[in-house]
């Protein structure tokens, strides 16, 4: 995971390029919503990802929401005095979460048959 200071398009180029580095050998999927950050012509994205678009206005679908709201439970045990505190508590509430319990909440049925689909 990185943390940035926003989601407008060069950070999500310098994330999208650290991500393709960080396995070059591999073809990654990565499901995306529709945020013009995800969507604009100005994003550099690398031979080795592909993009998998949700339909607009469909935070349902969206499997990573599942995970923030993990992750909101898990903080609202706890009451940060600033955002240094918090921005701990996030650090630590995201390093509590195993691969397998990550998997867990984020695997939905069609995602796994779109990947398979996409990969055959």
């Amino acid at each position: 995971m990185l943390e940035l200071p926003d989601l407008e398009t060069d950070t999500m180029q310098l994330f999208m390029d650290e991500f393709s580095r960080e396995d070059e050998e591999s073809l990654h999927l990565i499901l995306m919503d529709n945020a013009s950050s995800h969507t604009t012509e100005k994003l550099q994205v690398r031979e080795n990802i592909v993009f998998i678009f949700l339909p607009a206005y469909a935070p349902e679908l969206n499997p990573i929401e599942r995970f923030w709201k993990e992750l909101k439970d898990w903080l609202s045990e706890y009451e940060p005095k600033g955002l240094a505190e918090l921005r701990e508590l996030v650090s630590k509430g995201l390093a509590s979460f195993s691969e397998k319990a990550l998997s867990s909440i984020t695997s939905f049925e069609f995602v796994m048959r779109a990947w398979l689909s996409a990969i055959a």
